[in-house]
Formats: structure tokens, sequence, C-alpha cells
């Protein structure tokens, strides 16, 4: 296995004599109990935990962006950028599956899995965004209490799945029968 191109030196720095967390290239930030946060992505509408993770994601996309030229970098690197990036955050470790020509993008040990689905579909697509410069739809699929799955797809094609799974098919099913769709609804590259 390779090393990492993730280089998480000097990214989080404490500075314990002004009481600040800073992040390298998103300045001052908080620290509190994941609980915590999974209490308030209850609490609120999902649009809303949506677009806070977006605002993270874009934060986190545009450090991605600084480090790595995203029109020449491979999907691994640009998997691992933004594995680096989750895990810098707390948010768990990223590994992206292929299911045919679709990305499904897992998230283990994720801490907000039962309440936090839209935050992190969020986060992926800000980050997507600002990193590649794509719109994509980051999709929730399965959620266990430390997992989490989210398709990567374009509107269209999360229209569709969504229907398959407000119908009570299986995500599996729902992927197998994207195969019959149009090359271009699949997020078949990040």
């Amino acid at each position: 296995m390779e090393p990492s191109s993730f280089d998480p030196t000097h990214a989080v720095v404490f500075d314990l004599n002004r009481g600040q967390v800073s992040l390298e290239g998103a300045g001052q930030q908080l620290l509190f109990p994941a609980d915590l946060m999974a209490v308030v992505c209850g609490q609120l509408e999902a649009g809303v935990v949506r677009q806070l993770g977006v605002s993270l994601g874009r934060q986190a996309g545009a450090r991605l962006r600084a480090r790595v030229e995203s029109s020449t970098a491979s999907l691994e690197v640009m998997v691992e950028q933004l594995a680096g990036e989750l895990s810098l955050g707390g948010f768990g470790a990223l590994a992206i599956e292929r299911w045919g020509r679709a990305l499904v993008a897992r998230i283990d040990g994720y801490p907000l899995a039962g309440h936090g689905q839209e935050l992190m579909g969020g986060y992926i697509e800000g980050a997507l965004y600002v990193a590649v410069e794509r719109e994509v739809t980051a999709l929730p699929l399965e959620r266990t209490a430390h997992s989490l799955r989210l398709l990567l797809c374009n509107r269209s094609a999360s229209a569709r799945v969504k229907g398959w799974l407000l119908a009570g098919g299986s995500w599996g099913d729902a992927l197998a029968s994207l195969h019959q769709a149009p090359r271009n609804d699949v997020g078949s590259h990040v």
C-alpha cells in the first residue's frame, strides 16, 4: 500500500495562551461532543442540517483544492485528501465503493450516523463542489449506529433512487437499476 499523500502536519493548531483551536485554511474552530451535535441535528429541519454540512464541506473543499490540482488528480488522490479532511473534523474514515458505474461514499466510525446523515450529505456535496467544481448529490442510502453510505450522483439519478427507496426497494437494487440509465446519470468520477 502506498503511503498517504494527505499530510496532517500543522493542520490543527492549539493556541492554549489564547484559548483557541484553528484548522489550517479555516480559522478558529470549536471542539464539542459529538453527541451534542447529534442532538442538534435531530432538532433542526433536514434542510438546515444539510446547509450546515454544505458550509463545512466547502471549507474542506477549499483546503483540499489548495493542496491538490483537481483537474489532474486521480480519483484515489481526491478520495485520500477528502478522507483526511473528514478525519481532521472527527467525522470518521471515508472510503469510496464502486457499484458498477455508481460511486458510493462509505463513512465508517461516523459519530452522527443515526441523526446526521443530512449533515454528511451536505458536507460531501459542498466539498466536491469547491474541490472539483462539480455539482454532486450525496443521497443517503444506508445508516447504522456507526457508519453511513451515500450515493454520489446527479439530481436526476438521486430522484430516481429516492423514489425506489421510498417504494420499499433496497438500495442495492436501486443501484443495479441505475445501470439501465443513461451514462451521465451516475457519478462515474469525482
